[in-house]
């Protein structure tokens, strides 16, 4: 199985009357059966300070191969046979869910290491298909490169949505943006600073900002696991 870099990111909120239990099913159950899967390499679930929807989880893939395999749709076949009012079932139809599968474009090497931080800036982007090529050209070259002059920002990663077919068990492949950035902080406190602010404000990231729409903006706190692991994508 190749080493390809994906990542299963899934956004929603919960409703008040079931979210402690919806929590503790998630971390008890949902994620720990997915860790078993030859594959899933990591998941880290974080609950928004900043942004909505109020939960991310996203889970790291040595390869897309990973959703079609025999191990994964079985666990899906056992969770699609629950009864409708269980948390397998009413999870996908929450309020704001989302769940996309990612590509990483950046950078290039997809070896990672999990960081022992616990917060994460994720921001999702879609961009008019004419303007992608300056997109990918203005976050390489201007914005990426101001974002690495603060040590505050441990890991960047990009990734762009992927494209495919894969079986209807697998479950939803997209549902939007196209792009999507992972910045592991050390704290969260840098990005409400002067010099980040002038940093990343070059003229052209301005100009950018004028035509692409930023889907989301989600600062989280992580709330799974706890206390962090070291974990290295290799």
């Amino acid at each position: 199985m190749s080493k390809e870099g994906i990542l299963v990111m899934v956004r929603t909120d919960i409703l008040p009357n079931i979210e402690v239990d919806w929590n503790t099913w998630y971390n008890t159950r949902h994620i720990p059966d997915r860790l078993k899967i030859p594959g899933f390499i990591s998941a880290r679930r974080f609950v928004a300070i900043e942004g909505t929807p109020k939960y991310l989880a996203v889970y790291d893939l040595k390869s897309l191969d990973v959703l079609a395999s025999e191990a994964y749709l079985t666990l899906r076949d056992k969770e699609y046979s629950q009864p409708p009012d269980s948390f397998e079932l009413m999870t996908g139809n929450l309020p704001n869910f989302y769940r996309g599968v990612y590509k990483q474009i950046y950078p290039e090497q997809v070896e990672y290491r999990v960081p022992n931080t616990e917060i994460i800036l994720a921001i999702g982007y879609d961009v008019p298909p004419n303007r992608e090529e300056e997109f990918n050209a203005w976050y390489d070259t201007d914005h990426m490169p101001a974002l690495k002059r603060f040590s505050e920002v441990a890991i960047i990663r990009r990734f762009v949505a992927i494209e495919a077919q894969l079986p209807s068990r697998a479950g939803r492949i997209n549902s939007s943006p196209k792009y999507v950035t992972l910045c592991d902080l050390e704290s969260r406190d840098i990005l409400y600073s002067e010099a980040f602010s002038r940093e990343t404000n070059s003229p052209w990231s301005r100009w950018v900002r004028r035509w692409f729409n930023q889907a989301f903006r989600i600062v989280g706190r992580r709330i799974y696991p706890r206390p962090a692991k070291e974990i290295i994508l290799s």
